[in-house]
């Protein structure tokens, strides 16, 4: 079975997401944060942005991840894949000292209608911008 994530996002980058004009999301940081070795594809993704309700779902159709990054890695992934990121250059200047790098393709993005069908778990009040709910144990063994 696969795993629920709920994603917050900058307003913008959401609108880019629901457009379509932006295919991947970008986490680059200094430890082993989720997502880093938590989403694969298959996986659902609810998309929230900051300060508002959840407006999307999506399925993970690809992850690619790297550690052990320096700055001048950083400016190899912007040039590969800023063109589905769309970040800026300030975005990318401040991930220069991230050491892992996780980014997420999406695909088929929903519309949903409010926060009722996001798993609970997944809306209570938390620092961080990037939650897991993992599939139960049981359901992971009969999935395989």
């Amino acid at each position: 079975m696969s795993d629920t994530h709920l994603m917050i996002v900058h307003p913008h980058y959401a609108a880019m997401i629901m457009t379509g004009q932006k295919l991947v999301e970008a986490r680059l940081g200094v430890d082993r944060r989720a997502p880093f070795n938590q989403v694969q594809p298959g996986d659902e993704i609810f998309i929230k942005p900051t300060g508002q309700q959840t407006i999307a779902k999506a399925i993970v159709e690809r992850v690619d991840q790297f550690e052990g990054l320096d700055p001048q890695d950083i400016d190899r992934l912007q040039d590969i894949y800023n063109d589905l990121v769309k970040g800026d250059d300030v975005f990318w200047k401040s991930k220069h000292d991230s050491n892992y790098a996780t980014f997420i393709t999406l695909g088929k993005v929903r519309m949903i209608q409010d926060d009722s069908i996001v798993p609970e778990q997944l809306l209570q009040p938390s620092r961080n911008a990037w939650r897991v709910l993992s599939a139960p144990e049981d359901e992971q063994r009969q999935a395989a």
